[in-house]
């Protein structure tokens, strides 16, 4: 009969008649054990995956040619810019940007290239000195250091290294500037 336990007080039948069971008795505990079916994905994951390669081919993409860049030192031929500007959907050959070119200040003798707010970009001679800017160590030459500072502020780098003389410099903050400077440690 329904609802009768067996003789080892377990609901008489099979696991599939023992399940019916217990989701009559107890319909919230029944819910947690009861094996559910194996999601398979749905559209939402095959869009996640289209994304993904999508976006695996853009960063391929790009990464071959800034590889090409660098290893050619200049700017493409013609028709490869024509190409990758095509491939990129820029018009005609606008895809490549000329390499940033810096000019020396003839008031302080600074390396001073376009920039978006105010950096700088330190090396040593030798290389590998502390290098400290605005009190506040930046790590080993070279260094990049970008500043939130007033245009006119002055700013104090320091670089150090064990069996040489420390070298200093200050440099006054400017709007949009990168700062090249190159500190020599003396011996």
């Amino acid at each position: 009969m329904p609802g009768q336990d067996g003789p080892d007080g377990e609901a008489p039948g099979g696991p599939e008649e023992r399940l019916e069971a217990a989701q009559v008795a107890a319909p919230e505990a029944a819910a947690a054990v009861s094996p559910r079916p194996p999601r398979r994905p749905g559209a939402g994951g095959r869009a996640a995956v289209a994304l993904a390669l999508i976006g695996a081919a853009l960063l391929l993409v790009l990464g071959f040619g800034l590889a090409a860049r660098c290893r050619g030192g200049g700017p493409p031929a013609a028709g490869a810019a024509d190409s990758a500007a095509a491939a990129a959907g820029a018009p005609g050959g606008d895809a490549v940007l000329a390499p940033i070119q810096a000019r020396r200040d003839a008031g302080t003798g600074e390396e001073v290239a376009p920039f978006s707010g105010f950096a700088l970009s330190i090396e040593t001679d030798p290389p590998g000195a502390l290098v400290t800017v605005g009190g506040v160590p930046r790590g080993e030459a070279p260094v990049l250091a970008g500043l939130d500072c007033t245009p006119g502020e002055p700013i104090a780098v320091r670089a150090e290294r064990r069996g040489r003389r420390t070298a200093r410099a200050t440099v006054a903050c400017r709007r949009d500037a990168l700062v090249k400077l190159t500190l020599r440690l003396g011996k």
